[in-house]
């Protein structure tokens, strides 16, 4: 089986786990090591990636974590070599863990910044999900234990988007030890924060929208094939995208009542595309990407809901797995990640120890893959697939572009059997009804 080069000490482009947590807390405690009386201050330079975080110095220590690219961690006070590379003792928060030296830059020793009275900031009630369900918002300069302290009802976890790294990090109320400090957030920071129970086995349409008026927000120019957020100010879609001063590639919105991703895919064909003008909310956020290329020309907005099309837009019935209506999305690189490792070392995958909650803030389960944020929520279906199985984009990560689909399982051994038979390839046909 070709597998894809593993860097062993930089990328780790997925989001911190439960078991990150349960890892950090034992190895902390066995190690017991405090912050040096002079701390000084260790910028992470690892080139947009990553830097992983072990329990002892050399290749071979656990990971701990990954440390996102730009971020600031505190000497702990040793320093060691090991496999023929010089290793750092650092915190990040209350981890702590061993990191390659030749990826951290000495800086002046940590001035601490002014402190934001969280109670002075605004914190407010997001849009209620079902039980088990999550609701987004953007909050500013507000601590997590006060965003979720603002909601009627039990949180379980909140998640902040990192726009930079394109990972979730996580804040889980009452544990010791969270990916995110219990300081107040940056301006602007997208939180998808999950309600206590047990999501209901039947939800919603979402639901359509009658009031469309509004004056769309105006977003800063984000760099090419990256994303931001924002309020979208108005519900027609059409006049959202040419407001922007940028070629839009994607909008992607949360519908909390149907607790699925509405996505509108600039230049694809109108069934493709589950977010349109009738289904926006002037108060919805908006994860908005801006196309790495500029559009040769203007995009078409698919028309209100309320508009049946016509049947030369109606796509092609699938012949065959259930009688789906389906389009071919072309062929995509196809991987696997999973939960726990096998008994055959042969089956390793695109990684192990993913065992928790996915992007959507859902616990990982059997049909869930991983996409480019642009197409979470989409359904689909891979040829050749032996378990004939629907798939539903409801994770993300940094490395996992639009022609790409990582399927989860719970163990190498049945993801490594089931890609042996898919291949590293395969045509992906999108359910669209």
């Amino acid at each position: 089986m070709t597998k894809r080069p593993v860097h062993l000490f930089l990328p780790l482009h997925r989001r911190i786990t439960a078991g990150f947590v349960v890892a950090t807390l034992l190895v902390a405690a066995a190690l017991g090591v405090g912050v040096a009386d002079a701390a000084s201050t260790l910028h992470v330079s690892a080139q947009g990636d990553c830097l992983r975080l072990r329990d002892g110095s050399g290749l071979s220590g656990a990971v701990l974590g990954c440390v996102p690219d730009g971020s600031n961690l505190v000497y702990a006070g040793q320093r060691s070599t090991a496999d023929g590379m010089a290793w750092t003792l650092v915190r990040w928060g209350e981890v702590v863990g061993w990191a390659a030296s030749q990826y951290l830059v000495d800086t002046e020793p940590a001035t601490p910044a002014a402190s934001v009275d969280a109670n002075r900031a605004v914190a407010f009630a997001l849009p209620e999900p079902p039980t088990g369900g999550v609701t987004v918002g953007l909050v500013s300069l507000v601590s997590p234990r006060a965003v979720v302290a603002a909601q009627p009802f039990e949180v379980t976890s909140l998640s902040a988007y990192d726009f930079t790294t394109r990972r979730f990090l996580t804040y889980i109320p009452g544990s010791p030890v969270n990916a995110i400090e219990d300081e107040p957030l940056p301006a602007g920071t997208a939180v998808f924060v999950r309600r206590q129970g047990t999501l209901p086995a039947a939800l919603p349409a979402p639901a359509a929208v009658t009031a469309t008026a509004g004056t769309p927000a105006v977003l800063a120019a984000p760099a090419p094939g990256a994303t931001v957020a924002a309020i979208a100010g108005t519900g027609d879609l059409a006049a959202f995208v040419a407001a922007q001063p940028f070629a839009v590639e994607s909008i992607s919105s949360w519908d909390t009542g149907s607790q699925r991703w509405l996505s509108y895919i600039a230049g694809a064909p109108e069934f493709v595309s589950t977010l349109r003008t009738g289904l926006l909310r002037a108060d919805a956020v908006v994860f908005v990407k801006r196309s790495a290329t500029p559009a040769p020309v203007p995009a078409a907005v698919p028309a209100p809901a309320a508009v049946t099309p016509s049947p030369a837009s109606t796509p092609p019935a699938a012949t065959a797995t259930g009688g789906y209506n389906t389009v071919s999305y072309g062929q995509a690189t196809i991987t696997f990640y999973y939960c726990s490792s096998g008994t055959r070392n042969g089956s390793v995958g695109d990684g192990g120890g993913f065992c928790g909650y996915m992007a959507n803030g859902q616990r990982v389960h059997a049909g869930a893959a991983s996409c480019a944020a642009a197409y979470m929520g989409q359904r689909f279906l891979i040829v050749g697939d032996p378990l004939n199985r629907v798939y539903t984009c409801e994770d993300t990560g940094g490395a996992v572009t639009a022609t790409h689909r990582d399927i989860w399982f719970a163990d190498s051994d049945t993801g490594g059997d089931w890609w042996r038979v898919v291949g590293q390839t395969a045509e992906i046909l999108v359910i669209v009804s």
